[in-house]
């Protein structure tokens, strides 16, 4: 199967996230800045250790099957 920003990745963040990430020019939303590798691998450094989003957020870590789809897509090629 293949994973696409689009369909399966994209939902996992919320709207809390995609806005208090463009605050400091993390760009959650956009594939043209995810579908980059340094970008994908830091967003994937964070969810993968809990740092985000953040505990204070009152949102929960991200599960390891989210963490595992997010590896999936950057694994896959960074599919639209």
């Amino acid at each position: 199967m293949t994973v696409s920003f689009e369909t399966d990745i994209l939902p996992l963040f919320t709207s809390m996230d995609k806005e208090h990430m463009s605050h400091v020019g993390v760009e959650l939303g956009d594939y043209s800045y995810m579908s980059q590798p340094d970008n994908a691998s830091e967003v994937y450094s964070q969810v993968s250790s809990a740092k985000m989003p953040p505990s204070g957020s009152g949102e929960q870590p991200w599960p390891e099957d989210k963490v595992q789809l997010f590896r999936e897509w950057m694994d896959g090629g960074y599919e639209r």
